[in-house]
């Protein structure tokens, strides 16, 4: 009965207002594959249950899919995780994945799932931008769990020429990275806004 409603509000919601993003034209289906950390966000539904160490491992499935195996720590340091199973839109843009947690009957059902775009990605793979057409939910991976300065600096920079909010996005709190849940906007200025006017002078 459960799994009969959830169907049913999955088909009832309304679609979300989406633009058009532009994902990566050279991207590869095995660029995914490795264990991400999860850099900063605009989380999800599905990520308001994890606090800290978020990172997902990404792998090669059957019939063209990739797995992904998501772990996390609650916020009272409990273990999380999920997981789902993703699979390009088109096989000719695997930049473009619609990515699935229902799963039943034994099939997972991609039908339910989300949009996942690869917008950017650093040299040398050192990170990934990825986001939702809708601008709600956007991420930035890394394969290590701390990032320079810069680099965050340059994913966030693309992250904000595709319209995302850098004041919805927050650094995701890393056991060997990043120490405090910041808005990405307070470190990383958006080009698209002026500089802060310092007190007392003329504008």
């Amino acid at each position: 009965m459960k799994r009969c409603c959830l169907i049913g509000i999955l088909m009832l919601a309304p679609s979300v207002p989406a633009i058009a993003l532009t994902p990566l034209s050279d991207f590869k289906l095995d660029g995914y594959v490795a264990t991400w950390y999860e850099i900063a966000s605009i989380r999800g539904f599905l990520q308001s249950r994890c606090a800290r160490d978020t990172r997902t491992e990404y792998s090669i499935g059957e019939n063209g899919a990739l797995m992904l195996e998501s772990k996390c720590l609650r916020a009272d340091g409990t273990p999380e995780r999920s997981e789902a199973r993703a699979r390009p839109m088109d096989p000719a843009l695997p930049s473009v994945l619609k990515i699935t947690t229902v799963h039943m009957l034994g099939i997972w059902w991609y039908p339910f799932g989300r949009e996942s775009i690869v917008v950017a990605r650093g040299p040398d793979r050192r990170w990934l931008a990825v986001g939702h057409p809708s601008l709600h939910y956007a991420r930035i991976l890394a394969p290590s769990p701390a990032l320079s300065d810069d680099d965050l600096k340059s994913a966030a920079a693309a992250l904000a020429a595709a319209q995302f909010d850098l004041c919805a996005m927050v650094l995701t709190v890393q056991t060997d990275g990043r120490q405090q849940p910041t808005r990405v906007c307070d470190i990383v200025r958006p080009p698209t806004l002026p500089p802060a006017p310092v007190p007392g002078t003329l504008q």
